[in-house]
């Protein structure tokens, strides 16, 4: 009866719990236990070292009375032994289950809440300690830190005991969060670091000792998920011979609010992301319709002052190859600050706050995206690279042909990819895209596969692009397809898709359509390291626009893709 209940359990708690039942007879916690030096897993009790780790973690509470809120409570041991002890406790966690075998243990003495931490609510200043064994590393930082300092009463403590990432390396896929990121982001939201005690030489025997009662016992559970769950353990387990992987108690005092507070922005933002827009880039406005289609797979950072966004940095989530692999990449986009704020370009002012957090949270190795692009002018990036943000990887210039007069030419043809043939159009534009990611195998560059250009290109809610393929004449091989937007008396190619060897005659039959259009000159961008793929232009022009890197976070170093970048106006948001 006990097993069953365990087996409903969230995976993996539910084996862990399994697993300890059969081993030992009961289980009394979920976390992992501190081991002394020269005790051997065998000959170890569970219930001895996990017992260990909450009075590590109880000693640094003051004493009763006081308002604990303990965030994840496992089986509700932790919760009545501190209600025993006087202290008025409330437990939340999001897995029912936890909540109804710990209040069978805890019967009246403890108020429990099914409910993840950032739903949970409670008035202003309602507890004096918030306690969270194991579970801080499920919360994103800033709901964390901004969600605690409002819960907690004037000089309240928040209590931390979990694993943590200390370093990051290329081959992190999904990471714990990192330690420096955390202690960083704490800072930022108003919490001061009393206690910092590293418990992970302690703490790793316990993942070999998972590692040895799951094998020991595993004839008994679900074969279906286990070797996917040892696979997951002996990566932790190398993790921390190697350093990389940390357990840690940490004991932050909440102080004043900051002026700034920060946080990651949801689609509720987006009226305050739109007056700010307005504001900074007046009497240029973002309609609901360009938000909408820039940020349908957005991320950002905002910092609010009094209630109102005064600060902004924004981030277009793009799929990319990476010398030949395919990763997601951030396009930065919006990054703007109230007019009020500008005067504190440093690191103490709101720009340099959403700008260093940004990464911190999204970018770099085991994060969300691999690596960012951006498109500032020369003023932003030098504040940028003075801040220790960025790290210049590139730059971006203009090169311009007159319109041509020549004659229809011998061997190819250029038109329209008319709209009504989506299946023939799809089949051409993935074709070419493939054809151009196999010439910039030693490159960065941007997916430009049909859902890519559907969405940039067709679908944008206030300019029309065109989409003009070149072709064989004889056979109807496609060569390429070059996205142009017309303006004035310009036409701007604004995007090329195919295999690198076929530009020129691109450019020579769009220089032929725009003459036939009435425009006088053809205008493409393309980074600087690319400019020898295109003919010799008529005029050269370098723009005031570099390609940053961030170098704030643990990632790619700049010097690794540094004149590496395919990038031309289309990979903007702007144009």
């Amino acid at each position: 009866m006990i097993q069953r209940h365990y087996a409903n359990l969230d995976f993996p708690l539910n084996i862990y719990a399994q697993c300890l039942y059969l081993q030992e007879g009961s289980v009394d916690y979920l976390h992992y236990g501190l081991f002394k030096e020269g005790e051997s897993i065998p000959h170890t009790s569970a219930r001895e070292v996990q017992q260990r780790t909450t009075d590590f973690l109880l000693a640094r509470l003051p004493p009763p009375p006081c308002r604990i809120l303990e965030v994840g409570i496992g089986l509700g041991t932790t919760a009545l032994e501190l209600a025993q002890r006087g202290y008025t406790v409330t437990g939340i966690s999001p897995d029912s289950q936890q909540v109804a075998l710990a209040k069978q243990r805890v019967k009246n003495n403890v108020t429990l809440e099914c409910v993840t931490f950032e739903e949970f609510s409670a008035p202003a200043a309602s507890y004096d300690v918030i306690l969270l064994q194991e579970s801080a590393q499920y919360i994103q930082s800033l709901a964390l830190f901004n969600k605690a300092h409002g819960l907690l009463a004037e000089h309240g403590l928040l209590l931390i005991a979990d694993e943590v990432s200390l370093r990051r390396t290329p081959t992190d896929v999904a990471s714990l969060p990192l330690l420096t990121y955390t202690l960083a982001q704490a800072q930022r939201c108003g919490f001061e670091l009393s206690e910092q005690v590293d418990l992970s030489a302690q703490a790793a025997p316990f993942v070999d000792y998972l590692l040895w009662v799951i094998e020991k016992h595993r004839a008994d559970l679900e074969p279906a998920v286990l070797d996917d769950l040892l696979s997951v353990l002996r990566e932790y387990q190398q993790k921390y011979r190697e350093g990389r992987y940390g357990y840690v108690l940490l004991k932050f005092a909440k102080t004043k609010a900051p002026r700034w507070k920060l946080s990651s922005v949801t689609p509720q933002d987006k009226e305050p992301i739109r007056a700010l827009f307005s504001d900074v880039f007046a009497p240029e406005q973002m309609s609901e319709a360009l938000w909408e289609w820039k940020y349908k797979r957005g991320l950002g950072i905002a910092a609010w002052h009094n209630g109102n966004m005064v600060a902004h940095y924004g981030a277009i989530i793009r799929e990319i190859h990476y010398f030949g692999a395919p990763k997601l990449a951030i396009q930065i986009a919006d990054v703007m600050v109230s007019a009020k704020e500008r005067s504190r370009l440093t690191r103490r002012g709101a720009f340099f706050l959403t700008a260093a957090t940004f990464p911190e949270c999204y970018v770099g190795y085991g994060a969300k995206t691999w690596i960012g692009y951006g498109f500032p002018t020369q003023r932003a990036m030098k504040i940028a690279e003075h801040l220790g943000l960025y790290a210049p990887v590139g730059k971006m210039i203009e090169l311009r042909w007159p319109s041509s007069t020549a004659k229809p030419h011998l061997w190819t043809r250029i038109r329209h990819l008319q709209p009504q043939h989506l299946e023939k159009n799809k089949l051409i534009i993935n074709t070419l895209w493939n054809k151009m990611a196999s010439c910039l195998q030693e490159a960065l560059v941007c997916v430009r596969d049909w859902d890519y250009v559907q969405h940039r290109y067709l679908s944008h809610p206030h300019k029309q692009y065109e989409l003009l393929l070149i072709t064989r004449r004889l056979t109807g091989q496609a060569l390429g397809v070059a996205v142009i937007f017309r303006q004035e008396k310009t036409c701007h190619i604004r995007d090329f898709i195919g295999d690198l060897a076929h530009i020129p005659e691109v450019i020579k039959q769009v220089r032929r359509m725009a003459e036939i259009g009435g425009m006088q000159q053809v205008i493409v961008w393309i980074t600087e390291n690319f400019a020898s793929a295109f003919p010799k232009p008529v005029e050269q022009h370098d723009l005031d626009i570099q390609i940053p890197h961030s170098i704030w976070c643990q990632g790619v170093p700049a010097e690794d893709i540094e004149g590496h970048w395919w990038l031309m106006s289309g990979d903007t948001d702007f144009l």
